[in-house]
Parts: C-alpha cells; sequence; structure tokens
C-alpha cells in the first residue's frame, strides 16, 4: 500500500470523542468501520482519515471491546490490499484529550495487544490551538487572567477532577506510572523535551530509532515547529533513509501531533471565506457540538 507523498504515512487516527480532526483538512472521518469502508479509506489519496469511535462516553469494557474490533476489521482491510501486517508505513493514533482524560492506558495496550507489537508508544497531549502545551515532561493549561497569561499544571484543573478519568500528576512519567498502577514506572519513561526537538536532528534520530519493546516515550510540545521536528524525524525513519530500518511506533495524542504528521497544504479556502461555502441559498442551520 503507497502514502501520500505529502506525508510518506497513512495515518489511521481511533478518534475517541468527535472533536480529534478539528486541526485537520481536506480527509474522511468514518463513521463505522467495516471492511469496505476500510478499505476505501486506506485508498483515499489524503495522508490521514479519522475513526469515530466515541469511545471516551463508555465504560471501560465497551470502549476495549470497540477498539478491539476496529483493529480486527482493520487488519482485514489492510490483508485485503496485500499488507497482511500493519506496516511501518501505516501509523496508528488513539487519539484523546488534551487534558489527559481518557481510557488510557487501555485503549493503547488494547491497539498493542490486536496490531503490535510496536517499538514506542508516544505520549503526546499538546493541542497548541487550544492551549495546552507540555514542556519539561509537563502538561499545562493556559490560561489568560486579569491581562497575564497564566500556565497551570493539568492536575491542578478541573480536568483532573473527572470524575470518570481522574488524576493527580500533570509530570507526564508520573502520569504513567499512576494509569498504569505501577506496571510502567516513572523512571521507565524516556523523555524527548524542547531541547531534544529543537536540537540535533541527527541524535533526535538516533534517540527514536533506539526504541524497542514498546518503550513509553513522552514528547513535548511548546510550539508547531517543536511537534513538525518531531514528525520529520519520524518521516526520515520511515523509509527515506535506506540504511534505518523502519520502526513501528504508536501514538496516544491530542490533536496538534495530527498536522504535523499530515503534513497536508494549507487549507484551500480561507476562514473568512467559509460562509460563502454552501450548497445552496436555503436556509438552515448547522450545530455541531461535543
Amino acid at each position: 500500500m503507497t502514502a501520500s507523498t505529502a506525508s510518506t504515512f497513512k495515518i489511521v487516527v481511533f478518534d475517541d470523542d468527535p472533536t480529534g480532526s478539528q486541526t485537520v483538512h481536506s480527509c474522511l472521518l468514518l463513521l463505522r468501520w467495516d471492511v469496505e469502508t476500510l478499505v476505501m479509506a486506506l485508498r483515499d489519496p489524503s495522508p490521514i482519515f479519522f475513526i469515530l469511535t466515541n469511545t471516551r462516553s463508555l465504560p471501560p469494557a465497551e470502549a476495549e471491546a470497540v477498539t478491539r474490533n476496529v483493529c480486527r476489521t482493520l487488519k482485514q482491510a489492510l490483508n485485503h490490499l496485500g499488507d497482511p501486517v500493519v506496516s511501518p508505513g501505516v501509523l496508528i493514533v488513539s487519539r484523546s484529550d488534551s487534558t489527559l482524560r481518557g481510557h488510557y492506558p487501555l485503549e493503547p495496550n488494547a491497539i498493542n495487544e490486536e496490531l503490535g507489537p510496536f517499538d514506542a508508544l508516544f505520549l503526546v497531549p499538546a493541542f497548541l490551538e487550544g492551549g495546552r502545551i507540555t514542556k519539561n515532561s509537563t502538561h499545562f493549561v493556559i490560561t489568560t487572567e486579569q491581562g497575564q497569561t497564566v500556565a497551570t499544571p493539568v492536575h491542578k484543573t478541573e480536568f483532573a477532577r473527572d470524575p470518570a478519568f481522574p488524576f493527580s500528576h500533570s509530570f507526564l512519567p508520573q502520569y504513567i506510572q499512576e494509569k498504569t498502577q505501577g506496571k510502567i514506572l516513572a523512571s521507565q519513561v524516556d523523555r524527548l523535551e524542547i531541547e531534544d526537538l529543537r536540537g540535533d536532528r541527527i541524535q533526535l534520530i538516533q534517540r527514536l530509532v533506539s526504541y524497542q519493546n514498546n518503550q513509553p516515550v513522552t514528547v513535548d510540545g511548546e510550539t508547531p515547529q517543536d511537534l513538525n521536528n518531531f514528525a520529520a524525524a519520524l518521516r526520515e525513519i520511515q523509509g527515506t533513509t535506506p540504511e534505518i530500518a523502519p520502526k513501528r511506533y504508536l501514538f496516544r495524542s491530542a490533536a496538534s501531533l495530527l498536522t504535523s504528521l499530515a503534513n497536508l497544504p494549507p487549507q484551500e479556502i480561507a476562514p473568512e471565506n467559509m460562509a460563502y461555502y454552501r450548497r445552496s441559498d436555503s436556509p438552515g442551520v448547522v450545530i455541531v457540538g461535543s
């Protein structure tokens, strides 16, 4: 199967909530995942498509069952296209909330068991468009209070008190230890920090290539260029450098990473012209909520 030249990947996003596609354009958003539909999406020229699993609204057992069902159907679709396994050119992203709420580690674990093994699992919760950044492996919510910009560690916000997905750490390695109930210790988590993403490209690539055995990795993100640098290094690993054996990676991320991975050209219609992008002049209203 050939991925788009814009990204060198075919990115398959398991979207646990209807907001995951908000940072990209010109791609498919699937509300079902039968084999025929997935084959159509895999053949689509866009480098990315979304499968709306909506699992954040489900209890854990149902969320796991849906995730496994998507994985098994995706394997059938890939096999239909002559790809008996999920190849390195197909990136799987478990897209979830930028405030660390959701079925973690349940969903990535299910994907790993069904489609793995993977060399690394990257946790990338930055959602820059919404004021959620990660710096020094700590996740922050950015707000403006009395004209001043305030960066609040996410565990000190109302999001951490969500009755379905509570947590008590903003330092991501400790968050991982907490959510895995100690199966993964904070000391076992590798950290790609701002200086790594903005530093020597070769060193970053070597670091990424070294991962194996589903290594847990947290990724900082303070600006779009940070995530662009991360995505560019991944593209270089996945086939553009012949001497590097392609790696298999899994991602648990918010929406901003998807923009960098897909590497789409600018939206053809400017935001100020969107009001004229309509099928007819008939009256009506479309309300989109989450």
